[in-house]
């Protein structure tokens, strides 16, 4: 590698954390961020989203990252898998060396690392070594996820990223380290796809330069019609699969929209795509669907029926796309030629309320689940814009504001809001820790939290502040990441009702709230009286001898012991003023 690709590289990992990490938490491991950051951005995660499968620390078993995917689409603890679905699963690990090379020893960590996460039925106690709380909890995932589809023989890859900083190339112990991983996933999965890749200096600058296209082209197979809101008309299926491709041939999931993308599920449409596409003698098969709908920035021509597109999203026709994807990639029996055609609709506008109104009507005569379309409210229109006011990024368009480049601490997800409002002002900590994404798929839950004038916008704002005031209080305790996230609702909740002075805190008295009364002495008495009833409950909530702290915080029992220790509290505050 030449010294100035070198300097290149630092320079914009350097320009990359001044933007994304000006002042980064002493939990974050900038480099790491950085490199996970430039591989994953295929699948456009949202930041929160990244940092749930970070994992690097003492006990990681080699692994810095970990994250399982299912047909493109991240699966978290929320994820719903269906059998009869045509699943895809991608495990992807990650180990990140900002200063040193490749090591074989590092790699036989892996090795063992991987041997007890493909053995689906192997328990914690029977694992080779003791991973650090996330990492196991990473592992239980994937395992209770992937135990869901096992039965219909899913097809799986195991990708591996071995990723230093510096120049150089791995020796041959390195490669007969890698041998017996492969080994190890052929083991438990004989038919598993592998893939090991190391990645020196060389590979990650050229990763880092392998920017998503904002723009993409295709091709009219007829003249279309032209409007002031843009242009319909006919592609040729062949064509609108490159469209549709990134150039390492994968789906380029970043052109679906957010608000619709991970909507998938077996449905006797996509058997129908599916045997009308496989069946070339058929009838026109724009004759037979409903064809796609395109939002776009800008539409330029670039030749003869060509046009290029500025930030093409997807809002209507995902099916249909996923099904020519794959039906093409699969390439079996194709005709040749193939002349078939899709109907295309492009409306160029980058009004977000005219954009919202697309999403939401361009799919309101499909089966999708009204929880696919919540962030187009105007509720989020309003937050986003309050947000705003305050140097905060609300991002109701998953990825928008990372893709803009702006700071990881500024940038608010529709999730983070709702688990702030769940944990301040509906005092339901427990929800928020398991099970805040129930609250977008049910209309009268959904509604307690963004009903139309249901709170002031600005009790969004103070939630979000008391939450990331708890949040930096609890970093600064040096706890590990498990007690972190399982302890912040719970401690918004109490510290909120404390101050304010009552179990039930009225929404008025915390917009009243000044958060800054909020002190690290306050959180600290708030956080120690928590924390007692946290161990002491730990200890009913057992997985093969071993504390199932998750569990705990997740049920209703916490929310008990905590409530009647904050009425303790009330009440012997009270008598105290009274004598």
């Amino acid at each position: 590698m030449g010294a100035n690709d070198v300097l290149a590289l630092e320079a914009n990992f350097k320009g990359w954390q001044e933007k994304r990490f000006p002042v980064p938490k002493k939990d974050i491991n900038v480099f790491e961020y950085y490199c996970i950051d430039q591989f994953l951005r295929p699948f456009d995660l949202s930041d929160s989203q990244l940092k749930t499968g970070m994992t690097g620390g003492g006990g990681d078993g080699g692994v810095d990252a970990m994250y399982m995917f299912v047909n493109g689409e991240l699966i978290e603890a929320e994820s719903e898998l269906d059998p009869k679905t045509p699943n895809n699963v991608k495990l992807l690990l990650m180990q990140v060396k900002e200063g040193e090379g490749f090591s074989p020893t590092a790699i036989d960590k892996l090795y063992w690392f991987v041997d007890d996460l493909l053995n689906l039925t192997r328990k914690k106690a029977d694992y080779h070594s003791t991973y650090r709380p996330e990492l196991v909890t990473l592992m239980r995932l994937f395992k209770d996820k992937y135990g869901i589809i096992v039965g219909e023989n899913p097809p799986l890859s195991v990708e591996l990223l071995y990723i230093t900083k510096r120049d150089v190339e791995p020796n041959d112990d390195c490669h007969k380290s890698v041998a017996k991983i492969k080994a190890a996933v052929e083991k438990h999965f004989g038919q598993a796809e592998f893939n090991f890749h190391f990645v020196n200096a060389v590979a990650l600058w050229t990763q880092v330069q392998t920017r998503p296209l904002k723009k993409k082209s295709f091709k009219w197979a007829s003249q279309p019609m032209s409007t002031q809101e843009g242009e319909i008309g006919l592609v040729q299926l062949v064509d609108y699969y490159e469209f549709l491709k990134e150039p390492n041939g994968e789906i380029a999931e970043r052109i679906f929209d957010s608000n619709v993308r991970g909507y998938w599920k077996s449905t006797p449409v996509n058997k129908r795509i599916a045997i009308t596409l496989k069946n070339p003698d058929s009838s026109e098969f724009w004759l037979l669907n409903n064809g796609i709908t395109i939002l776009a920035e800008k539409i330029d021509n670039a030749g003869f029926l060509q046009i290029e597109i500025t930030d093409p999203q997807i809002v209507n026709g995902l099916q249909t796309s996923r099904q020519i994807y794959n039906y093409y990639r699969e390439g079996l029996n194709l005709p040749n030629p193939d002349k078939r055609r899709v109907l295309i609709r492009i409306i160029k506008t980058a009004d977000k309320t005219v954009r919202d109104d697309v999403v939401r009507c361009t799919n309101s005569q499909n089966e999708m689940p009204e929880e696919a379309l919540r962030a187009t409210d105007a509720i989020h229109r309003q937050i986003e814009t309050l947000f705003h006011r305050y140097n905060l990024f609300y991002d109701r368009r998953k990825g928008h504001y990372r893709d803009q480049g702006k700071p990881v601490e500024q940038i608010v997800s529709v999730v983070d809001v709702l688990q702030a409002m769940l944990a301040v002002v509906l005092r339901r900590p427990d929800d928020a820790r398991a099970r805040p994404r129930n609250y977008f798929k049910s209309n009268e839950l959904y509604t307690s939290v963004f009903g139309k004038d249901k709170y002031d916008l600005n009790l969004y704002l103070k939630s979000i502040d008391i939450l990331r005031r708890v949040a930096a209080f609890l970093d600064g305790k040096n706890l590990e990441l498990i007690h972190r996230r399982n302890l912040n609702f719970y401690l918004c909740m109490y510290a909120t009702c404390a101050k304010v002075g009552s179990i039930h805190a009225p929404p008025g008295e915390i917009l009243k709230l000044d958060s800054s009364t909020l002190s690290p002495e306050f959180l600290a008495d708030c956080y120690d009286r928590i924390s007692k009833q946290y161990e002491k409950l730990a200890g009913k909530f057992l997985v093969g001898g071993e504390r199932d702290y998750d569990s705990l915080a997740k049920g209703p029992q916490l929310l008990k012991a905590v409530n009647t220790e904050l009425k303790r509290r009330l009440h012997s505050h009270s008598k105290k003023k009274t004598s």
